[in-house]
């Protein structure tokens, strides 16, 4: 009978549960989870079981990709990805060998992270970074932002949650979590005389500028609804437009939580819902941040 391996990791306080016929993409995919010891970090949900399986290499696969409600269906570059987010199920079925490579490790995330989001981590398409013990999460559509702001976050000594996507739990408390390990910057964005390393992100070529000091999770947060003007602005909106310009629309990846999406939204605005006009200077904008946020302003 064919060894089997078994390994347990733990995101966003959810155990998952690996079982494989390979030890070697078992340690991969741990590894590839691996995050420094928080006590805040313990098991609080649901457990997620998923198998790694190898194939044979001569054997020919297909590409696909289709998600139709919580159940996932992908093959690309002979890796293929099952799951079942009502069950909490996945699967993995790979050739043998090249466990460590890049496109196994991003199979892995897709797979833990679309099976995460149905055990009661709702994805909002937005960073996040902390000023106290406040999350300021900063919402908005791709190239409003983001990344900038939690790089100019990051320069000024505040710790980054996020600079993409924040998941949102609300049972049987409400935290935000995130995963961030480096910014992702175009090359146009990238400070003069910063450094990093080369990644493709949905698509587009990305400088991956490490975290000084990363955050795991918050239990408090306000919402920021990201725009572009010539001036820096940041006004009071109502929490029902902030969940409506960031769920009627949603962009690929975020469109696969209905309800969930809103009830996420709502969370964070509950903490403040603010409309946060950018202009050119990410640096003034987190200034301008810090001064109406920080604990001491009383906002």
């Amino acid at each position: 009978m064919p060894s089997e391996f078994w390994g347990d990791a733990s995101v966003f306080g959810i155990r998952i549960s690996f079982r494989s016929n390979c030890r070697d993409a078992l340690r991969t995919a741990l590894g590839n989870l691996a995050q420094p010891d928080c006590a805040e970090d313990r098991v609080q949900g649901p457990s997620i079981y998923i198998v790694l399986r190898t194939r044979r290499v001569d054997r020919q696969v297909t590409d696909c990709a289709r998600i139709h409600g919580t159940c996932l269906n992908i093959v690309r570059g002979g890796i293929a990805l099952r799951g079942n987010g009502r069950l909490g199920r996945g699967a993995c079925v790979f050739p043998g060998g090249g466990t460590d490579s890049g496109a196994f490790r991003e199979a892995i995330n897709t797979i833990v992270l679309f099976l995460v989001a149905h055990a009661g981590r709702t994805p909002i398409h937005a960073s996040a970074v902390m000023i106290g013990d406040r999350a300021i999460v900063l919402a908005g559509r791709s190239g409003s932002g983001k990344s900038s702001l939690a790089q100019a976050a990051d320069r000024a000594g505040l710790p980054v949650l996020s600079d993409d996507t924040v998941f949102v739990q609300v049972e049987p408390s409400f935290r935000v979590w995130g995963r961030t390990e480096a910014i992702h910057l175009r090359e146009a964005d990238v400070p003069a005389g910063v450094t990093g390393g080369i990644r493709i992100r949905a698509g587009r070529l990305k400088r991956a500028l490490p975290v000084a000091r990363p955050r795991r999770n918050a239990d408090q947060a306000l919402l920021c609804v990201i725009g572009q003007g010539g001036n820096f602005g940041l006004e009071p909106i109502q929490q029902e437009e902030a969940v409506r310009m960031l769920t009627e629309a949603p962009e690929p990846g975020f469109e696969f939580y209905g309800a969930r999406s809103e009830e996420a939204v709502r969370a964070v605005a509950a903490g403040g819902c603010w409309r946060l006009t950018l202009s050119r200077d990410p640096d003034a904008a987190i200034a301008a941040l810090i001064a109406a946020f920080s604990p001491q302003t009383g906002t």
